[in-house]
């Protein structure tokens, strides 16, 4: 699909607008489901009798949100290795019958609603036409106004996903306040899901009698795969479903817990910006969303996040301090539960599952956490997907550099992106740059302890490191490497694989036979390297250098030792090439010796590589 296409979604039976291109790509969206053609699955009437009644205005913001949600799920962005940046936007344009027309179609309604849409997805653009024409019968007797919730004590409203964090400031709050807690949870149907939630609603009704009222929201797409995984939307639907119970109950404002590192998600990586970065609980998303319900409210209305300061290793620490050891096992932090074996609650290699399990080790819970609920355990075993691997490297490379960085260091290296926080935190602009900064000087400090600790309770001296293990890549300090020295080493193993394997039958004639040989194994692995370091656009046509892949400033140069060249004549070639570069250049020498006529590798190697950055591999 073209990243021009406007994606357009036709809402409650709207029409199609006549000035729509042609070129348009239409979907129609439909929740009734007594409806041939429902494809969105919205429990809505559900809902609506566990509150009693809703207003017509919120009836309309729940089914926009959930079209939005579900649209979101619909549209496909660009491939995960496309690295261009339009690739990943989308142009998002919905035509939906409402039922207060006049509310929807004033302009400071729409243009607050696609703002906050825009920050929170990174998409190009939210286009709405909002149409009259729309209702919905009373779900029951007691689908009245004068049947409305009124609660008889002080009462608070939290976003409650079953994660962790949700789950500590949940308990934060019921330890520390007298009030009911009306909990939110929207389900996309993954019966995990809903049997996470229920076993800690479950939990805390009976150790907290009366002041635990729970409501679910069941939403998704129904009868179509979803072509889109990253629900950057998912955050707009929560807070909406949020939003209209805490309207019911008079109250002007609702939590959502999220630890600051993983809401303020600052760049691991050049390619992890606009439609790749997860914005969704991020301070200017709930700004955004707090002008916008504010808007529906007809008077301020406001998103809590507590715990916007707080690390991941906080929130665990947290959870021991206020009842909630025992129920860490049962918390889900994965984001990629469809991976997980049958036995196991959580992948094990998606971001949120490292993040998870290196502050429990740092919080001293590895023991409550670690209990078979990893599907994968990615310190020990392999690392077969190079996206995983390049997903703890990253994580793990931030973490180092943000616990070695000053205050100033720190404060000029991430000016952009601090322009997006600082206005949305409190205290100043200097007072909330310190305060990220030992945010995120703290989560550094604390994945080094947790890095120390899983090393002295894995790593047995008795046995080898399992290569390709997230412990085997920190011993190496893996995390410490460049870009051009990591693919530098990838494209070595692989060419240690292969090229014994190309000339097995045959030597070649000469230099040039083993460069084509690389050339082609380059060619054949390149959408792997692509996988693993996706800003690097590899360039695999021969040129002088042998080959060079220019945006990762990798240079790849092959030696043939035979009877004509002895390996004195290669170091002699070596050193000769070593000068010709610039030093801002990663050099691989691929020294391909089928004769053995290199007698120590270790020596011949260790030479070269103290002269400059470079690698050197001696192949037979």
């Amino acid at each position: 699909m073209s990243c021009s296409t406007p994606n357009v979604f036709l809402c409650n039976g709207a029409g199609r607008p006549k000035d729509l291109a042609k070129t348009a790509k239409v979907t129609s969206l439909i929740y009734f489901r007594n409806d041939p053609d429902c494809n969105v699955n919205l429990q809505l009437p559900r809902f609506v009798d566990q509150v009693f009644h809703l207003p017509l205005r919120i009836l309309d913001l729940l089914e926009i949100a959930a079209y939005i949600f579900a649209a979101d799920r619909a549209a496909q962005r660009g491939a995960k290795e496309a690295v261009e940046l339009h690739a990943w936007p989308r142009d998002m344009h919905f035509v939906i019958r409402v039922r207060d027309v006049d509310f929807w179609n004033q302009t400071s309604v729409k243009q607050k609603l696609s703002a906050a849409l825009l920050f929170m997805t990174g998409d190009r653009d939210y286009l709405f036409d909002f149409v009259p024409g729309h209702s919905t019968p009373p779900t029951s007797l007691f689908d009245r106004e004068e049947f409305a919730i009124a609660p008889k004590e002080p009462s608070s409203v939290a976003l409650f996903s079953g994660g962790s964090d949700s789950l500590a400031g949940v308990l934060e709050r019921l330890e520390s306040t007298n009030e009911v807690l009306y909990l939110i949870s929207h389900r996309s149907g993954q019966p995990s899901t809903k049997r996470t939630q229920k076993k800690l609603v479950d939990a805390l009704t009976a150790e907290y009698p009366r002041r635990i009222r729970h409501y679910s929201f069941d939403c998704g797409l129904s009868h179509i795969r979803a072509a889109e995984e990253t629900q950057r939307t998912r955050a707009f639907l929560f807070c909406s479903i949020a939003f209209s119970l805490a309207h019911r109950l008079s109250l002007d404002s609702f939590f959502a817990y999220e630890n600051g590192v993983t809401s303020l998600n600052l760049l691991r990586r050049q390619d992890l910006i606009s439609a790749r970065a997860s914005r969704t609980t991020h301070p200017k998303t709930f700004h955004l969303m707090s002008q916008f319900l504010s808007e529906l409210n007809g008077s301020r209305f406001t998103v809590l996040n507590p715990f916007w300061n707080k690390t991941k290793t906080d929130v665990m620490d947290l959870l021991s301090r206020v009842n909630g050891r025992n129920l860490i096992s049962s918390t889900v932090s994965c984001s990629k539960t469809f991976q997980r074996l049958e036995t196991a609650t959580h992948c094990g290699s998606c971001f949120q599952c490292i993040d998870r399990r290196l502050a429990a080790y740092a919080a001293g819970l590895q023991d409550v956490d670690n209990v078979g609920i990893y599907s994968k355990d990615i310190f020990t075993d392999p690392i077969e997907s190079p996206e995983t691997r390049t997903t703890a490297l990253d994580y793990i490379r931030q973490a180092v550099c943000f616990s070695k960085e000053t205050d100033d260091a720190f404060a000029l290296a991430r000016l952009s992106e601090l322009a997006d926080i600082t206005d949305y935190v409190p205290g100043n602009e200097d007072e909330a740059v310190e305060a990220v900064w030992q945010l995120c000087h703290r989560h550094g400090e604390q994945v080094l302890v947790a890095l120390t600790d899983i090393r002295r309770h894995l790593d047995d001296l008795r046995y080898k490191v399992r290569s390709g293990s997230l412990l085997q890549l920190i011993s190496d300090r893996e995390y410490l490497k460049e870009d051009p020295e990591r693919l530098a080493g990838q494209i070595a193993a692989m060419l240690r694989e292969n090229i014994p394997v190309a000339f097995r039958k045959t030597k070649p004639k000469n230099e040039n036979e083993v460069n084509d040989q690389i050339d082609a194994l380059l060619r054949a692995h390149g959408d792997d390297f692509k996988r693993e370091f996706p800003t690097t656009t590899f360039c695999l046509a021969k040129v002088v250098p042998d080959h060079e892949a220019k945006a990762a400033a990798l240079i790849v140069e092959a030696k043939y030792i035979r009877k004509a060249t002895t390996p004195s004549k290669a170091s002699e070639g070596i050193a000769a090439d070593i000068t010709k570069y610039p030093l801002g250049s990663f050099i691989l020498f691929v020294v391909y010796d089928p004769e053995r006529a290199i007698v120590d590798d270790g020596t011949f190697e260790m030479d070269i590589q103290s002269k400059r950055d470079c690698l050197v591999t001696v192949i037979r």
